[in-house]
């Protein structure tokens, strides 16, 4: 649906987005994610020909869409939701069938069936601007499908809804999107988000992809430290491999020797990588069978989402994410005395350059 190759968008400020390749195949959900300022709006708006590269090659359903002189039968095949819905003062009913209305046709089937895969059919004859936040997500929605696009293209769509909403409204969108059979291109900086929705994520930092593939490999296998900084990988220690026998890893870091699974070889220098929900906290010194098992005292514990996420001194600082029960239960507080260990396998490294 999508390929570009040596994409180059330089601005004023110094800013250059430079993309070398990205494909999202027909039926694909390929999320791009990435902190403010990496250049996630500017790559969709040049995927939907609202912005012109400076070089590269854009292919869109299998056309040429620099080189068109009409594009207006590709733009016609995809749609495009934003942060905000952007509601016309008419109709919810009239706002979702506004796209066939500026087509020169209509179909009030195919807008009440837009209406009930986004269950707000009881609101089609509110007006627009009166609708929560959550509702009018939704209305934005059933209007990019009602065309039944072939491609449809999101914009932090998400950015203003509180949890319990963008839960809801995510889900609902991952079933119409499997229904629909349209490849979906989604940025963000919603992580939880883009795991649930994404075949294939890619990862936009200072304009530059520097990580794409299955989203569970991303989370766990970041391929660099601003990857790994950005997908949550909240434990990363400076270190260096001094014995690898079968693939199990001695590594020399934070003042200790951790031992984790990787091909790294005996002498490179790494990153040594732990994301905080593989860290267990325990009172004792029985690891379970984990490698690595270190005294640690308690540096602080805070809520995190559903968790509590506790900052441990093990001779280095670790993060480990545990439940409010284990909090109450091991009387977790600053001060306190614990373990905290981690498995060989749930350890990755990252060579660098020094």
């Amino acid at each position: 649906m999508i390929k570009l190759s040596g994409l180059r968008l330089a601005f004023d400020t110094g800013f250059l987005l430079a993309v070398d390749s990205l494909k999202v195949r027909a039926g694909e959900v390929f999320a791009i994610i990435g902190p403010n300022g990496a250049g996630k709006t500017t790559l969709l708006n040049a995927m939907a020909m609202l912005v012109r590269p400076a070089a590269g090659n854009l292919e869109i359903m299998g056309q040429d869409a620099l080189a068109a002189a009409n594009k207006l039968p590709l733009r016609r095949a995809m749609a495009a939701v934003f942060s905000q819905p952007y509601l016309i003062n008419d109709t919810v009913f009239n706002n979702v069938a506004l796209p066939l209305r500026l087509r020169g046709r209509m179909d009030a089937a195919a807008v009440r069936e837009a209406l009930e895969l986004f269950r707000i059919a009881h609101l089609s004859e509110r007006n627009g601007r009166t609708l929560s936040q959550g509702e009018s997500h939704r209305a934005a929605l059933a209007r990019a499908f009602v065309t039944r696009p072939k491609l449809l293209l999101l914009d932090e769509p998400f950015a203003s809804l509180d949890e319990r909403v963008k839960e809801s409204v995510i889900q609902d969108l991952r079933k119409v999107i499997k229904l629909s059979g349209a490849a979906v291109v989604l940025v963000t900086q919603d992580q939880a988000g883009a795991l649930t929705l994404a075949d294939t994520l890619a990862v936009l930092v200072g304009g530059r992809i520097l990580q794409q593939g299955q989203p569970q490999e991303i989370f766990s296998r970041p391929v660099c430290k601003e990857v790994a900084d950005f997908v949550g990988v909240e434990t990363i220690l400076p270190g260096r491999v001094s014995a690898n026998s079968e693939n199990l890893c001695s590594v020399e870091a934070g003042g200790h020797t951790l031992m984790a699974v990787s091909g790294c070889a005996a002498g490179d220098s790494v990153f040594f990588c732990l994301r905080p929900e593989d860290i267990s906290v325990s009172l004792n010194a029985d690891a379970g069978g984990r490698r690595n098992n270190f005294k640690a005292r308690v540096a602080g514990v805070a809520p995190w989402g559903l968790q509590y996420k506790v900052e441990l001194d093990c001779g280095f600082t670790a993060q480990a994410a545990v439940t409010k029960q284990l909090v109450d239960g091991l009387g977790l507080k600053p001060g306190a005395e614990v373990y905290a260990s981690f498995k060989a396998t749930a350890a990755h490294l990252i060579k660098r350059n020094l």
